[in-house]
């Protein structure tokens, strides 16, 4: 599963904070506890757990990334951070309320990039203390009473992501839908590409919610056959009718009002949120030529 750009940045920024090394009263580099671990959910879910005391909120945050291959859920609440204790109430979700214990001697560890990417001294370690997370609907379950903390996700991180490239302009055969629903505590984003008629047909949607201090954001990408998405050789209608986690259909007519441009009965099943409408007067939409191409 490949999350958005955004959140790759949104990481990479909290990576770049976490992963700087104390420094002694010498200005001598000293191992540290990262304030990250991961277990298994339920589901087919991972769960994984990033404090930070460098948040927009006073005393810290916490994201909790639980992914599947298709599907993904951050979450983002306050907490009390530092660099050895993590403690947030998550509300329904649950709660995280862990300490680092150390282990052993301090290990080096270093990038898997390519062409380097440099190391740090950790000092290897578990968290303890009670994880508790429940997803909404039940969609995973994880508990733990001590987690094996870990760094080596951040430094394969700040490698980079996927290379993703379009191309766009007459003579593409392919097309590229987008609809997107701003509203006061939500937004909704829709994503649909197909690089040739009757072509594979790769659609991506998400939603970012309010609720109240936490944040949630939903991702799922999907890969389907031909048939899930059609549109004429002008780009003047397409229409998409994706088989499940979705249900309905939607059609885009560029000559219609905007309020009218992208209709339907579309439905998702979010993980933790199902039936979320993904198509109506709330969404703006646009279509156009174009041909994507992702390089790992």
């Amino acid at each position: 599963m490949r999350l958005r750009a955004i959140q790759f940045l949104c990481l990479a920024a909290l990576t770049a904070a976490v992963l700087a090394p104390a420094a002694s009263a010498a200005g001598e580099e000293e191992a540290v506890a990262f304030p990250f671990f991961r277990l298994q959910g339920t589901h087919g879910y991972e769960v994984q757990v990033l404090g930070t005391s460098k948040s927009i909120f006073e005393h810290g945050a916490v994201y909790v990334y639980v992914t599947s291959r298709n599907a993904a859920v951050i979450y983002i609440a306050p907490a009390n951070v530092t660099g050895t204790t993590i403690d947030a109430d998550l509300g329904p979700l649950g709660r995280i309320s862990v300490a680092f214990q150390p282990e052993g001697e301090p290990e080096t560890i270093r990038s898997n990039c390519a062409g380097g990417g440099g190391s740090v001294d950790v000092q290897p370690g578990s968290w303890i203390g009670t994880v508790d997370l429940t997803g909404e609907e039940g969609f995973t379950h994880a508990e733990a009473s001590s987690v094996k903390a870990s760094a080596s996700p951040f430094l394969h991180l700040v490698c980079g992501g996927v290379g993703i490239g379009e191309a766009t302009g007459k003579g593409i055969p392919g097309a590229r839908l987008i609809a997107r629903a701003p509203m006061e505590k939500e937004s909704r984003f829709l994503q649909v590409n197909q690089n040739r008629p009757g072509g594979p047909v790769r659609v991506e949607a998400s939603t970012v919610e309010q609720h109240h201090r936490l944040v949630v954001s939903r991702e799922v990408v999907y890969r389907y056959r031909g048939n899930s998405f059609d549109f004429d050789a002008k780009l003047r209608s397409a229409v998409l009718a994706p088989p499940a986690p979705f249900s309905g259909l939607a059609t885009f007519h560029r000559d219609a009002k905007p309020r009218n441009q992208w209709s339907g009965s579309l439905l998702l099943d979010f993980p933790g949120r199902a039936n979320v409408p993904m198509a109506g007067g709330h969404f703006k939409a646009a279509l156009w030529h174009a041909s994507r191409t992702e390089d790992k």
